[in-house]
């Protein structure tokens, strides 16, 4: 087992995580993007699916796949931006309120379960440690491509 290999170690934390997610949240009709509806939500339906992607640093393949299947569930939908007629605003649809304070909830709870012995400073300084390791590894500021298909070599 490769111990020294922090990539190992967050690709096993963050496999584990999310399967605990999907078990929290099993009773809605989504198995996965539900960090999107959270973004969305915190958007006001302000954002345009470009601007979505670039918060949530994902290509235009990936954020259109994730609003197709939002969308055919029924939580989100495109609307038009009045000053843009190229532009898309994406919002929340009424079905995504519950599910939206479901997955928020979730979160917390998981995030506590996966801190679970570490004090509030510490908490906070390991997000910090996290999001500075991310930075440390994008080249040039540039944001990380993001790929949902396992890298073989």
């Amino acid at each position: 087992m490769p111990t020294s290999s922090i990539g190992f170690w967050c690709s096993i934390a963050a496999h584990q995580y999310f399967a605990r997610l999907q078990q929290k949240l099993e009773h809605l009709d989504i198995t996965h993007w539900f960090f999107v509806l959270l973004t969305i939500d915190e958007g006001k339906g302000a954002l345009s699916q470009q601007e979505l992607a670039d918060n949530l640093e994902l290509d235009k393949v990936a954020m259109t796949r994730a609003l197709d299947h939002l969308g055919g569930k029924g939580y989100v939908e495109r609307c038009e931006c009045a000053g843009d007629r190229r532009k898309h605003l994406i919002k929340l649809t009424a079905k995504a309120k519950p599910a939206v304070k479901a997955i928020r909830q979730a979160y917390e709870e998981l995030n506590d379960e996966a801190l679970q012995g570490l004090k509030k400073a510490e908490r906070a300084a390991f997000l910090e440690q996290l999001t500075r390791m991310v930075s440390n590894l994008r080249p040039m500021n540039e944001p990380v491509p993001v790929t949902t298909k396992r890298i073989h070599t």
